[in-house]
Formats: structure tokens, C-alpha cells, sequence
């Protein structure tokens, strides 16, 4: 898309003569197409990621490339398959190739052909319906492999996109239904796992077989005129239903700022800024970026991520999961990447083979923070019951290649600490435990049988983490943690990752961020003496050598014996935690979610000499000594349980200026920024996570990342938590004047 913006073309106006009952039956018939997909490519993968995991999508094209229909299961893969489709139609008229019958295109390519990153195969396949062109249908999922200095599609060690692995545009490499005999040699000399490679991307092409199977049902019912009628009719149908939804939130312009971390290559630990600006206007949203120029480093991102990245909190957030998915969904967005060249508009030679998860995570982030901002002052208590905090959306995970335990090659890529992250909190209740992503809708988790039967490891351990979801008066989904130990190999080595250890995802409305994700190796473990002696290797018993290593490595070596531990981190809060119920506080205690003394640092909670109930007497006392901490004073009205959960800071009656959502005081005019007002504390966030038994990932090099806790100077209630690091100026208000903002600029990079 380059600087200029771009809006998705606009529908016509509806014909409100149309069959409404056989508009929907053929909607249904074309989600089901799509569905049937994905249960092709399920049923015929080897790979746990597929068939577990669930990182894949199907999706379905008319001819121009617009969408028709989308499996719900890696959501930000919609953005890779609408780039991705229509590059593939840009080459084949490029080149002047005919469209046929049982060809198909590969690619993998990030940077011109919307992958989320090389590690994602896709298949696109044209389709036909009684001897005409109709449309495409698109399967990409994670593939154990794509060769270069990673494994598995991850190279923390590279600075270039040329030692991350294949790199595949557009390429026409199925013909006549089978993939063509040099192009099979081409990528099977280039990965690690040729067999299981390209196992999996003949499911990619039985999924699109079923798909033309599935279409020739549908055309031979409706026929293909009124296949072509009743498609623009359901894009038109979303796009209403779309727009009234975005009309339902207040005009305004709305900005963020999210932080990438990198450490690896032997270099400094950066924190890479990017800025993103949302403006609702009317019934549309225009979305713009910035970002530092790209890096050396495999964190930049491309067009598929960031349309990807955008679409999946609007689907989780705004969409409720009841719009039905077609180009109706991209129409009212407007996309402004910036200049190209950044982190968040990458150009060759960047790499980019995690942009998907560094960069494009912290853009789903960032976005999901201005859509609630926009929900929280919308008039419409349906629509603002949609405010919600921020999932951890980041994870550790390694790569490991070796032997497995019967000397055959192996890769260990084990997806388990992502789907155990925990999930934002929302207004009717905590967040999700073990949420997964919020690109990844369909996620499973795999069974430890499932691993251990495939490679040569053994889990010691697989638990919910204490204290990992943000305090709130809804708390944050929990997250897991786990660890495996090399036991039926000699040596693995590879590489490991971790896009959220320093920076937490925020709460919102006084909900406090989260625990981070975390990992490390232990070395010279004594698990198997523990074994031999009829004791479990639980974390209380294990010993060796820990060692901290980066976030980002491209060199994680673990020999016979060692054992890594992985930690995923949890969700934001959501409203002031103080208000939270006691025995609910009291009951997390008990289901062993939280500690005692977590309890009562970021709760107020203490429990009775039982240790099972909240002494409330206590408690009332500790929460006003809390407020009046906040504030420096008695606080002088009361800390009430606001309207919607997690609005703490709202529009007055008149509309002019900001008010607590809990007792009414002012926060200043509508021009200023309610920060100003507020009674501000500012915390490093190492320290204010200790504080409260939470754990983050403490940074050696400055700048030092902060917490400030944002509270009513009248009620001492929690109306707004930042993350930042040193020296940032700050967040700014939402812009509801109807002035000029100033220019999308990052501030720098630390």
C-alpha cells in the first residue's frame, strides 16, 4: 500500500428486493465450504500444529480477490489471504498466464505476497463453476519448516530476509493437479523436513479440492448468476450491518503507542516504538501507522500483518462474532501505512520472519487499546459493553533440531505457550485462562501424548501460573507454564523467541498489566536422578544450572538431560481491582490462581485467620488506606462500581469536559488530556510487579520500562493504568473537538 491511504472499495446500494431467506442459506453454504476446508486439511495433516494447534486458515475469493467466506481459526491470516490472493492475481496478469483448472500457486513471501511470515505456506487455488473462472480458494498454515539460520520459520539470528529460509512468491508449482517434479526437488533440498513439508502442502491442495467440490454443490444449486448476485448481496450485507456498528461509537480521533522488543544479534536491548491512530468518521475507521525505520532484525512486518493484525481485535472486539466475514468487513477501513521502509512497512532486504508475532502483536494491541477507548464513550451501553483489556498476545517458544528417539530428524517447535496465554478481561468477567492468541479463535491445546510420542523429550511439568493475570475488578485470564527435558536424544540445538517479557499488555479503566512470558534453560538438571529415586521433578526439586539467555537467540543448545521452562504470560485487568469482590478474591486464593499476598497488595483483600474468607472489616480498611495512598489525602466522595465495567473515565452531562466513571469528579476539559488531572504516581515496572508477586522480564539497559497508576483526586479510584518506558511523553486523550491532530510521528526508538 506504500504512504498513500487506501480504502477497500465501497458496496453498492442494496436491492431490497432480493431473496432474504436465499441470501442466507447461500451465505451459510459458502461458511461451510470453508469449514469443510479446514476439516480437509485437519484430517489429512501429520503436523500437531495443524491438527491441535489449529494454526492455519481456509478462505474463499471471488475472481476479482474479494472475500467470500473465512474459517475462524488463525484470524490474522485473513489480512495474508486478501494480500496474498490478490498478488497472486497481479502475477498471473503480469505474466500473462492462463488461469486452468487444477493449477495452483505457493507462496510464502511476507514482503509482496502478505505472508505473516515465510514459516506460512500458502496454497491458492483458482476455482470453477460450469466452465467458468468463478474465484480462489486460499489454505496457508505453519509449516515445520522452511530452512535458512531458524527452525521452523523463526530466525532470531538473522539480519536479512536471505537467511530466514525459502522465499516463494507467487509461484505457479501444481499443475494438472499434482505438484510439478523439479519444484518438489527445488523445496524439499531446502528444509529441514522434506517429507512432512510437503506432505503438508498436498493437505493444502486437498483442502482447495474440496473447496471446488464444495462450490460445484453451490453453483449447481443456485446456478452462476445468481452465484455472483448473491455474493455482491452478502458483502453488502456485511458492510451495513459493519458500519452501523462503527456509527455506534463516538467521532473522534484516537491514538496509541506500543513498544517491540529486541535483544538478540549481540547488540543493545531495544524497545522499538510505532504509533497508530485510529479516527472514527461516521460509519468508517481510518487506521494509521508509524514506525522506526526497519532494522537488522527479524521483527519487521509487511502489509498482510498489519491488514491482519488490524481485522482480528475488530473481530474480537467490535464485530461480537456475529457479522458474517466478507469483503463487507474491509469496506469502512482505511489503511495509511506510512512511508515505506519501517518496522511497520518492511521492504527487502528486511527480515521478517517473526514480524507477525513481534511487530504485527503489538499492532493487535495497540489497536484493541483504540477500540475500547472509542467503546467506552459510546452512548450505546451495548456497544460500550464491548470495552475490554489487552491479551498478553506475546510468547516463548523454541525451535530445536536433532534426532528423534527412533534416529530419524526431528523438529521440536512446540506451540504450547501460546495457546497458554491468558486472555483479556472483559465486562461480564474474567479473562480466558489459557486464551491462546487473539489472531488464533480456533486454537487447541496439545496433548503432552501427543509430543512425547513424536519426539525424544519428557514434560515434567505442565500447571497454571500463580499471580499471571492482571488485578481488576474483572482479573485477567491465567496463563500456563511448563517444562520438558531432553531424555531420548543426545543433543538438540536451535533457536527460542519470546515477543512479550519486558513491556506487559496493559489493563484497562484501572485494571493492572499482567505477567509477562518468560523462558530459560536449565542445564545439568537432576530430573532423571529425581526419577530414578521415585521423585517427581516438580520445580521445588529441580536442580541445575539456570542460565538467563535473550528474549531473541539464535544459538539455545540443550544436550541429553537439560530441561527448558517455558512461562506465558497473562491478561490485562479490567477496572480497579480494589473493586473487585472479596469472596471472589478470597476464591482465587483458594483455587490456588493467586497468593495470599497477592491478594492483598493488589486487591486490598485480607483473609480471616482461616485463610479461606475475606475478614471484610479488614479488608474495608485496607482498600481506604489505599485510596488515600493514591491520592495523598482523604479522599472526599465515594469509590463507586461504575455504570459498565472498566469505564473509569467517561464525558460529562454536558459533554465538554472528562469525568471519574466512579463518582462523578471532574478530570478537566475535553481539550486537555485527563491525565493532567489526575492524582499520578509513577512506578518502575519490576518494582510494582514484585510489589504484587507478578513477574516481568527486568530490562539491563536503559531506558527502564514504567508503570504510573492514574487515579480520581476525588474518590481515589484507579481510572487508568500506563506502560511505558523512561522518558516517553506520554499517552494522549482521546480527541473529540474536532481538531487537527498533529503528524503520526514515532518519538525515537530506546
Amino acid at each position: 500500500m506504500g504512504s498513500a491511504e487506501t480504502a477497500v472499495r465501497a458496496g453498492s446500494p442494496m436491492d431490497q428486493g432480493y431473496d432474504k431467506v436465499g441470501a442466507e442459506i447461500f451465505r451459510r453454504a459458502l461458511q461451510n465450504l470453508t469449514n469443510e476446508m479446514a476439516l480437509a486439511l485437519i484430517n489429512t495433516s501429520g503436523s500437531p500444529v495443524v491438527f491441535e494447534v489449529k494454526d492455519f486458515c481456509t478462505s474463499l475469493h471471488d475472481a476479482a480477490g474479494e472475500h467470500l467466506g473465512y474459517s475462524s481459526y488463525a484470524l490474522l491470516h485473513a489480512g495474508s489471504a486478501y494480500v496474498g490472493v490478490k498478488a497472486t492475481i497481479d502475477q498471473i496478469e503480469a505474466e500473462g498466464q492462463s488461469v486452468r483448472p487444477g493449477d495452483a500457486w505457493i507462496l510464502n513471501d511476507p514482503c509482496g505476497a502478505g505472508a505473516a511470515h515465510q514459516g506460512d505456506i500458502a496454497v491458492v487455488t483458482p476455482v470453477f463453476g460450469a466452465g467458468e473462472h468463478l474465484g480462489w480458494c486460499y489454505t496457508s498454515m505453519h509449516v515445520m519448516d522452511v530452512g535458512g539460520t531458524g527452525v521452523s520459520g523463526y530466525a532470531p539470528g538473522a539480519r536479512h530476509i536471505y537467511e530466514e529460509g525459502i522465499l516463494l512468491p507467487p509461484t505457479r508449482a501444481i499443475v494438472d493437479g499434482r505438484i510439478d517434479p523439479e519444484w518438489e526437488r527445488f523445496i524439499s533440498a531446502n528444509v529441514r523436513l522434506p517429507g512432512i513439508v510437503m506432505s503438508d502442502i498436498r493437505s493444502m491442495m486437498a483442502a482447495n479440492n474440496v473447496g471446488q467440490k464444495k462450490l460445484d454443490e453451490v453453483v449447481e444449486k443456485f446456478g452462476v448468476e445468481q452465484f455472483r448476485e448473491y455474493c455482491e448481496i452478502n458483502k453488502n450485507l456485511t458492510e451495513q450491518a459493519f458500519r452501523r456498528r462503527i456509527g455506534a461509537m463516538r467521532d473522534g480521533v484516537y491514538e496509541t503507542a506500543e513498544w517491540v522488543e529486541f535483544d538478540g544479534n549481540d547488540g543493545p536491548d531495544h524497545l522499538y516504538e510505532v504509533r497508530i491512530r485510529m479516527e472514527v468518521d461516521g460509519e468508517d475507521l481510518r487506521f494509521s501507522f508509524a514506525g522506526v525505520p526497519q532494522v537488522e532484525a527479524f521483527i519487521n512486518a509487511g502489509e498482510g500483518v498489519i491488514l491482519g493484525q488490524t481485522m482480528t481485535p475488530i473481530l474480537t472486539t467490535l464485530a461480537y462474532g456475529d457479522l458474517p466475514f466478507n469483503q463487507g468487513m474491509w469496506r469502512p477501513l482505511h489503511f495509511d501505512m506510512g512511508e515505506p521502509g519501517s518496522i511497520i512497512n518492511a521492504t527487502p532486504p528486511a527480515a521478517m520472519s517473526n514480524g507477525h508475532s513481534e511487530t504485527g502483536f503489538r499492532i493487535a494491541k495497540g489497536v484493541k487499546d483504540l477500540l475500547v477507548q472509542a467503546l467506552s464513550l459510546s452512548d450505546d451501553p451495548e456497544v460500550r459493553a464491548r470495552v475490554a483489556s489487552q491479551p498478553q498476545d506475546g510468547y516463548p517458544i523454541a525451535g530445536l533440531a536433532g534426532l528423534d528417539q527412533y534416529g530419524d530428524p526431528t523438529i521440536v517447535f512446540l506451540l504450547d505457550n501460546s495457546v497458554g496465554a491468558g486472555g483479556p478481561a472483559t465486562t461480564i468477567g474474567d479473562g480466558q485462562d489459557v486464551y491462546f492468541l487473539s489472531a488464533g479463535s480456533g486454537a487447541g491445546l496439545a496433548q503432552i501424548e501427543t509430543h512425547e510420542s513424536r519426539q525424544p523429550i519428557m514434560f515434567l511439568w505442565r500447571s497454571m501460573r500463580k499471580n499471571s493475570g492482571g488485578p481488576g475488578q474483572h482479573r485477567g485470564g491465567q496463563s500456563l507454564e511448563e517444562a520438558y527435558m531432553i531424555r531420548y536424544t543426545e543433543q538438540m540445538a536451535g533457536s527460542a523467541t519470546n515477543s512479550c517479557s519486558e513491556v506487559p499488555p496493559r489493563g484497562y479503566g484501572g485494571g493492572l498489566p499482567a505477567s509477562t512470558g518468560d523462558y530459560w534453560p536449565i542445564y545439568e538438571a537432576n530430573a532423571e536422578e529425581l526419577l530414578k529415586s521415585g521423585r517427581l521433578p516438580v520445580m521445588s526439586a529441580l536442580e541445575g544450572r539456570e542460565k538467563r539467555v535473550p528474549s531473541k537467540t539464535g544459538d539455545l543448545a540443550l544436550a541429553k538431560g537439560d530441561v527448558l521452562r517455558l512461562l506465558s504470560g497473562g491478561g490485562g485487568g479490567l477496572g480497579d481491582p480494589i473493586l473487585r469482590d472479596p469472596e471472589k478474591v478470597a476464591k482465587d486464593v483458594a483455587d490456588d490462581y493467586i497468593t495470599p499476598e497477592h491478594a492483598a497488595s493488589a486487591y486490598g483483600v485480607i483473609l480471616d485467620e482461616s485463610g479461606e474468607a475475606p475478614d471484610l472489616e479488614a479488608t474495608k480498611r485496607r482498600r481506604d488506606e489505599i485510596r488515600r495512598e493514591r491520592i495523598g489525602g482523604e479522599p472526599k466522595a465515594e469509590q463507586k462500581p461504575p455504570e459498565t465495567v472498566g469505564v473509569g473515565v467517561q464525558l460529562n452531562s454536558a459533554g465538554d469536559g472528562w469525568e471519574c466513571g466512579y463518582c462523578g469528579g471532574s478530570l478537566g476539559e475535553l481539550s486537555a488530556n485527563w491525565r493532567e488531572a489526575a492524582a499520578s504516581k509513577e512506578f518502575p515496572v519490576t518494582e510494582y510487579h514484585k510489589r504484587h508477586g507478578m513477574e516481568v522480564r527486568a530490562r539491563r539497559e536503559e531506558p527502564e520500562v514504567m508503570i504510573a497508576e492514574h487515579a480520581c483526586p476525588s474518590c481515589g479510584g484507579l481510572v487508568g493504568v500506563d506502560v511505558y518506558p523512561d522518558g516517553f511523553e506520554g499517552f494522549p486523550a482521546p480527541r473529540l473537538d474536532g481538531s487537527e491532530p498533529p503528524p503520526l510521528a514515532v518519538s525515537g526508538q530506546a
